[in-house]
């Protein structure tokens, strides 16, 4: 990790390996003032069917500290924008796993990141989605391997003291969520 990031901000978001824009964007697509002037995703935006189409509120904390707001702020809009473009259908909500791209390090770990580097992995790798690895809020200790990227346990539940990690498997993941642009935005327009 990159030892200028402290903690969970970073003071500008900046992509190190350059912005991927595979075509005109979005503001250049459309006429500004034309839009809504309001838009609410949680009640249905424009649409008013009373869906909520963003991510459920996380505790970044919890079960203990960790500085991972640059992967559930990345996780989250990545997904909200799954759930938004897939709102005409009979869609069942996308949620992507913030925990799988600590591991990864994909952007960083419990000690802070660089959001920028989630939409990369997105565009080259993929994301898989957040039933895949439980949130634990702990940096991985171990060498990344595919256990880490998604896994399936079975019981009994282990005692205490110990992980059951002897009664979990990798497992590969059906579904990958990818991005195909990423660059900076500023401002409301």
């Amino acid at each position: 990790m990159n030892d200028s990031i402290k903690g969970c901000r970073v003071e500008k978001a900046i992509f190190p390996e350059g912005e991927v824009i595979t075509g005109p964007l979005p503001w250049e697509r459309h006429d500004v003032s034309a839009l809504a002037a309001t838009v609410d995703w949680r009640a249905g935006g424009t649409i008013g069917d009373g869906k909520n189409y963003l991510s459920w509120n996380k505790n970044q904390h919890i079960p203990q500290y960790c500085g991972s707001c640059w992967s559930q702020g990345t996780t989250s809009a990545i997904a909200d924008r799954f759930n938004i473009y897939n709102y005409a259908s009979n869609w069942t909500p996308v949620g992507i796993d913030a925990q799988q791209v600590i591991n990864a390090q994909a952007g960083g770990s419990c000690n802070g990141g660089n959001p920028t580097q989630v939409y990369k992995y997105a565009h080259d790798l993929g994301l898989v989605h957040s039933s895949c690895e439980q949130y634990v809020a702990y940096n991985l200790q171990t060498a990344y391997s595919a256990i880490d990227e998604c896994r399936d346990c079975t019981g009994p539940a282990p005692a205490e003291g110990d992980d059951g990690m002897d009664k979990c498997y990798a497992v590969t993941p059906n579904k990958r969520y990818y991005v195909t642009d990423y660059y900076s935005v500023e401002g409301a327009d």
